[in-house]
């Protein structure tokens, strides 16, 4: 996916004005940035939910996990997801194949015929996953999906990413304020600053990708380097 010459503006204010980046296919890339740097702007820019000048080249389909689950409360987990993509899957049996294989990926198959108020937040939060995964894209945008978890919990639905994402390969861009989720699930940090916005830091991230630790030289010269361009 490539975003080149953007320009935004709201009024009088310039967001973005010649902005260009590009996002390597079958990678994930963590975008940061301080609370109201542009990054929701730039979400809503790539899934095509705001006026731009400029031009977003992609190569398929796109999904979005929230930060919020976002499920039909009349709807079971099942038909929720059934809902969300049948349009995607004209074969019924392959959908139903689908739902039960993503649902058991997620842990929750013995949950399907519940209602969204019957589950637990991270339940909630693995519907999401297991929608966005679910939905045959090219691209998953994820914003703030780990948002407001406690730790345990996130620790065990970045797993579930990795897992998904191994089954589904899929680019992944996800909008985060959490370092540690960036570096855990990462392939690339772009952190955003100042405006009209500029790309403050841009770094790989060379992880252990299958013991996903995070204390080699590099990761904690990436880690230095943003904790010095956030306190700014």
């Amino acid at each position: 996916m490539k975003l080149k010459s953007i320009y935004k503006s709201y009024g009088d204010i310039s967001i973005f004005e010649d902005f260009s980046i590009e996002f390597e296919e079958g990678k994930t890339v963590a975008v940061m940035g301080a609370s109201g740097v542009g990054k929701s702007t730039l979400l809503n820019i790539i899934t095509g939910l705001t006026d731009f000048s400029g031009t977003v080249d992609t190569k398929g389909e796109i999904s979005v996990v929230f930060s919020e689950p976002a499920l039909l409360k009349n709807l079971t987990v099942e038909e929720n997801l059934r809902y969300a993509v049948a349009h995607a899957y004209p074969d019924k049996k392959q959908l139903a194949a689908g739902i039960e294989a993503v649902l058991n990926s997620v842990e929750l198959w013995d949950r399907r015929k519940a209602y969204p108020g019957e589950l637990s937040t991270g339940m909630a939060q693995r519907v999401q996953l297991a929608r966005g995964f679910l939905f045959p894209s090219d691209y998953l945008i994820m914003d703030e999906a780990f948002r407001g978890l406690d730790t345990a919990l996130k620790i065990r639905l970045r797993n579930y990413f990795l897992k998904l994402n191994a089954e589904k390969p899929k680019t992944v861009i996800m909008f985060t304020h959490e370092l540690d989720d960036a570096l855990f699930l990462a392939d690339r940090l772009v952190l955003l600053e100042s405006r009209p916005v500029e790309i403050a830091l841009d770094r790989r991230i060379a992880l252990n990708k299958e013991r996903r630790t995070y204390s080699s030289p590099e990761i904690n010269r990436i880690r230095e380097a943003y904790m010095r361009r956030a306190v700014k």
